[in-house]
């Protein structure tokens, strides 16, 4: 499993709630029900021709397909022979048994060159080449319930077909090593010849120093590790290849991907774009790339982790999505609906100005670092961790979940907190550091923390009080917590207040303002809260009003109400 991220603690896919194992490739299920059909010795070359029927290549003819079932079946032992049948019914039918003559696999290829795999109801068409000019095509096609668009892969009838051949072309692309490169090269062949002859399902050549790979892999591999080289660009990839890790190399494209691919790791690289995305990918990880865009997205993907590119907005996220990861991309202002299932969330570090709706189930919220953010919506029950440090414009926090285990907000313009702090679990650790809270607040929280019989969360925050005189927020920002919040797109009450903010003695009246916010009335009183909301739109429509009140302000600093609490 790869590192899907290197800012929280790796996502393993098996831990996540819900979530089933990749299943099997068809070639795997097959041959785990019919692998006693063969000699031992033939074991290898049944597997590659399973591999090559189930994902057929570029170049394929349809010839090659039946003479690949022909050959499967000479490669039985006779007394299996008539498991696996070829032309059925006189027309371009085939179809493989399992010892209790209960079918595992049926292909069949009509006059048009569609070639349709059957593997205990899962299937998958590919078209062939009917004319061998065009044999070097590759066509794809839509999958219209997803909108992903699904890259056939071709059989390529000039690919090598024996471990020999396979041989013959890894020695040549060994031999043509520059010096520095020999090694590296030396060794990586080594693993491929290793990785044939032991069928393994597994290739890893990380850090061997390699500029490129040879024209053909092993072609029954699942897995392919490739991280930390200095590769430009990849050779076609296997057809049934299910993991991809090729982080860390200078790839400026991918090429076509194959169908069955589940998990894509290709961070740290220069791609601008992605190919098309299998139906089936499950994991997605692109981080520090420089994409502005993503293609749609498959709709089965669990986790995607795009941090560090150049992203302007995202695509609609697949329902299922569990983990999204969107942190550093400098131009993203805004985040589609978020998908019912998604359980962490972090997007620090964009230019957020808000969030949408957050779901229900949400146990991780990252959202440091957004210099235009001003508010959070409602959080989730059920949420642990909530990161909020470096908000210049995050004045105010919601109610803070009963559940919440982390707490970081620090360097924000906080000047109160929720009176649901108090009722955090003893487990709880909070960081207020380097925030203008109030001298009220201040006095609060050191009262509750130093009382003897004191059982809650461990609350970090400057414990002296600002030495200089309180300096005002924007006007806009002091009214704005007066307002009723707006829904995601509508102009926000407070924008207007913009303007206002010029006015002689605005200062004054935002001072005022943040004064009053930090009474019992404003915290407990819902009926004071909403004649100060009045009397603001009431101030925004009456100019000569709003001057009077404004000179007012100095003097009603001093005198406002001095009977309130913190909370």
């Amino acid at each position: 499993m790869f590192n899907i991220r290197n800012t929280q603690p790796s996502v393993n896919m098996q831990a996540i709630a819900g979530t089933a194992a990749p299943e099997a490739a068809p070639e795997e299920l097959v041959w785990e029900k019919i692998h006693f059909f063969f000699p031992q010795e033939n074991y290898e070359e049944a597997q590659r021709c399973l591999a090559e029927l189930c994902h057929p290549t570029q170049g394929a003819l349809p010839d090659h397909i039946s003479s690949r079932f022909e050959h499967l079946k000479a490669l039985a032992f006779p007394v299996w022979e008539d498991n696996i049948q070829c032309n059925r019914d006189d027309i371009h039918q085939f179809c493989i048994l399992d010892a209790d003559s209960q079918e595992i696999l049926s292909a069949t290829l009509d006059d048009a060159g569609n070639y349709t795999v059957n593997c205990q109801g899962d299937n998958e068409t590919h078209r062939l080449t009917l004319d061998t000019a065009q044999g070097e095509e590759c066509t794809g096609h839509a999958e219209e319930a997803s909108g992903i668009v699904r890259t056939s892969f071709l059989l390529d009838a000039t690919a090598p077909q024996t471990a020999a051949e396979y041989d013959a072309v890894w020695s040549e692309w060994e031999r043509a090593a520059p010096a520095e490169e020999s090694p590296g090269r030396a060794a990586t062949v080594q693993k491929m010849r290793d990785c044939l002859n032991n069928s393994s399902r597994v290739l890893n050549v990380g850090g061997a120093g390699l500029t490129t790979l040879p024209d053909r892999l092993p072609p029954h591999i699942t897995t392919l590790v490739i991280p930390d080289n200095h590769l430009i660009s990849l050779p076609p990839l296997p057809p049934g290849l299910r993991e991809l890790e090729v982080s860390g190399n200078q790839l400026t494209s991918l090429p076509p991907l194959p169908p069955g691919l589940r998990e894509l790791e290709v961070s740290g690289n220069q791609l601008t774009s992605l190919p098309p995305l299998p139906p089936g990918l499950q994991v997605l990880t692109v981080s520090g790339n420089q994409l502005t865009s993503l293609p749609p997205l498959p709709p089965g993907l669990q986790v995607l982790t795009v941090s560090g590119n150049q992203l302007t907005s995202l695509p609609t996220l697949p329902p299922g999505l569990q983990v999204l990861t969107v942190d550093g991309n400098p131009q993203l202002t805004s985040l589609p609906a978020l998908p019912p299932e998604l359980q962490d969330l972090s997007v620090s570090d964009n230019r957020l100005t808000s969030l949408p709706e957050l779901p229900p189930g949400l146990q991780t919220l990252s959202v440091d670092g957004n210099p235009h953010l001003t508010r959070l919506p409602e959080l989730p029950p059920g949420l642990q961790t909530l990161f909020v440090s470096n908000n210049p414009q995050l004045t105010s926090l919601p109610e803070l979940p009963s559940e919440l285990q982390w707490l970081f907000a620090r360097n924000c313009q906080l000047t109160r907190l929720p009176e649901s702090i108090r009722g955090l679990p003893s487990s709880a650790r909070v960081s207020l550091e380097r925030n203008p809270l109030s001298e009220r607040t201040l006095q609060t929280l050191r009262d509750i923390t130093s009382a003897p019989d004191y059982s809650g969360p461990t609350i970090q925050f400057d414990m002296a009080g600002p030495s200089v005189p309180r300096e005002a927020r924007a006007l806009h920002l002091a009214v704005a917590d007066w307002l009723t919040p707006v829904q995601e797109g509508e102009p926000a009450p407070a924008d207007r207040w913009h303007m206002f903010g010029q006015e002689d003695n605005a200062t004054a009246f935002s001072l005022l303002l943040d004064r009053l916010s930090e009474t019992e009335n404003f915290k407990k009183d819902a009926g004071f809260k909403a004649q100060i909301s009045s009397w603001l739109t009431e101030l925004a429509e009456d100019e000569e009003l709003r001057a009077r009140t404004f000179a007012m302000a100095t003097e009603a600093t001093s005198s406002c109400e001095d009977r309130a609490t913190f909370f």
